[in-house]
């Protein structure tokens, strides 16, 4: 009986999946992975803030209106309704090159971290920025500014705390980036007819690494 193996099925049998590796998808035969992006996990993430100037989108747009991939990142423009009234904004996406499941629970300095559904919050931005080292959080502070209760203040730093088997994203160097929330693949093919190179992004059930028997 022919068995397709889901490259999520993969990752929680063998416990890491990295690009490099050939995949294929239901319409595509030969597929390499190029990395993984996180993204957040529903449209409600996105914000819009014209008075910062951020535009904010931590979703990853399986259909942008562009996309361009660069060295470790995707920029894509998508379009956003509200109304009659119809936006586009530009968001630069981090690609990743490994995923590891944790078989033990973690803690993970934010400052470290790239959280997506943190995008839009100024406080996370302020901890990220070269201008917030050194800067004290405290667990009023990451209430009043909405953080999720997996994130606590300890010592002054804003500590994730993570289950076991969550899944660690690294980069190419074997750092831990970000800890999974809604992971997809960024594949690479050759296209058959024009014979150029076509990137897309899937589910991590939607790519399949061998048939099995």
């Amino acid at each position: 009986m022919l068995y397709r193996m889901t490259l999520e099925h993969y990752l929680n049998t063998n416990g890491r999946v990295q690009s490099g590796m050939m995949a294929k998808s239901n319409l595509i035969d030969k597929l390499e992975i190029y990395g993984f992006v996180n993204a957040c996990k529903d449209e409600d993430m996105y914000t819009m803030a014209y008075s910062t100037g951020y535009a904010i989108n931590g979703i990853v747009n399986k259909e942008p209106i562009n996309q361009i991939i660069l060295s470790n990142y995707i920029y894509q423009v998508t379009s956003h309704y509200s109304g009659k009234d119809i936006t586009h904004a530009g968001m630069a996406i981090p690609i990743f090159q490994t995923l590891a499941v944790s078989e033990a629970e973690g803690q993970y300095n934010v400052e470290d971290l790239y959280i997506p559904s943190l995008i839009g919050k100024q406080l996370y931005r302020k901890i990220k920025s070269r201008h917030g080292n050194g800067v004290t959080v405290r667990d009023c502070d990451l209430r009043k500014a909405d953080f999720p209760s997996r994130i606590s203040a300890i010592d002054g730093k804003a500590m994730l705390s993570a289950p076991a088997g969550h899944v660690q994203i690294l980069d190419k160097d074997g750092v831990i980036k970000s800890i999974g929330e809604n992971i997809m693949v960024v594949c690479r093919y050759i296209h058959a007819e024009t014979g150029t190179m076509c990137y897309t992004q899937y589910n991590l059930n939607e790519v399949f690494i061998d048939d099995l028997h």
